[in-house]
């Protein structure tokens, strides 16, 4: 199901639905997948309430929502201004294509496929072409700026044995190690998002083999899910999820490996999101998390794709 909606200021917008799950995207600024709704939730994404519904300028600004950008970040080619109009391009399969001017300092063009999956899921297939005249090294970066109050969880590697190390943790430099928002579980490393005046940013990553980041807030448990290559290099030190917070929202990130685009080279980036009703349910400790996505630390796998069949 897809229709044109007005949302928060953003008069040209598109809603998708599956299941129970529906996101909105808008088309005047981006791409942007500024709503995310499981029902009648609140809004599962943080949309700054002071740059909502506004569009054009020179400078990049943080409107919130679903974002993509690519890595390893740099000052002069990162925060490249999404705030023109883009175009949206029914696809087959139900799926709709999102398409961004190409950056006029980077020459890279940005695309969001947007596929609904049924089960409360969606597939979100990130492009980055290089459209300029020089090849890039470059990784695809989804950024999820989620709403105030929740938890981010990330599982560790699950490798029991071995001579040499396999979990590789990332941590940026205004990042304490005593953070109390961290939790440093058996299983999963998990981020509290805190909006207290004293809450500082803090940023950490992960080379997360197991392909999943979840945040769980207002009742509702947002699940990313992607491949992971571990055989190929990573930014920010071998980095495929990162989880960015401060006092305003927190960022659930995933990375593809790095590449070089020649001119013309495109690559993709795919994450697989699920929305789950998590009512009624308490999170404090990873022993919650982990029963209630109904993970198996022993098995070959901890996916958390089984847990889709919960509703």
């Amino acid at each position: 199901m897809i229709q044109k909606v007005s949302f928060q200021g953003w008069d040209h917008c598109v809603e998708m639905v599956s299941g129970k799950f529906r996101i909105i995207i808008t088309t005047d600024v981006g791409p942007r997948i500024i709503g995310g709704f499981l029902g009648d939730s609140p809004n599962i994404f943080n949309v700054d309430p002071k740059l909502a519904g506004k569009t054009g300028g020179d400078e990049w600004v943080n409107y919130g929502g679903h974002r993509l950008w690519h890595s390893p970040e740099t000052r002069e080619r990162t925060y490249m201004p999404d705030n023109t109009m883009i175009q949206a391009v029914e696809l087959d399969d139900g799926g709709i294509s999102f398409i961004s001017n190409p950056e006029e300092k980077t020459g890279i063009l940005k695309t969001l496929n947007i596929f609904p999956v049924g089960e409360n899921s969606f597939r979100v297939e990130h492009y980055l072409r290089n459209v300029g005249v020089w090849p890039i090294e470059l990784a695809a970066w989804g950024i999820s700026v989620m709403a105030p109050g929740g938890i981010a969880a990330i599982p560790h590697n699950t490798e029991k044995e071995g001579l040499l190390p396999s979990k590789f943790i990332a941590v940026w430099p205004y990042t304490k190690m005593n953070d109390p928002r961290i939790s440093w579980g058996e299983h999963l490393v998990m981020v509290r998002q805190d909006s207290s005046e004293n809450a500082t940013p803090m940023k950490i990553g992960l080379n997360c083999e197991e392909g999943w980041v979840t945040y769980i807030n207002n009742g509702v448990a947002f699940i990313k899910q992607f491949d992971h290559y571990a055989d190929e290099s990573y930014p920010d030190n071998g980095c495929s999820v990162e989880v960015y917070t401060c006092k305003e929202m927190l960022e659930a990130e995933t990375l593809s490996p790095l590449y070089t685009l020649d001119p013309g080279d495109e690559i993709v980036h795919i994450e697989e999101w699920t929305a789950l009703d998590a009512s009624g349910r308490t999170f404090k400790t990873e022993d919650d998390v982990i029963q209630f996505l109904d993970i198996d630390f022993d098995a070959e796998s901890c996916s958390c794709r089984e847990s889709k069949d919960k509703d």
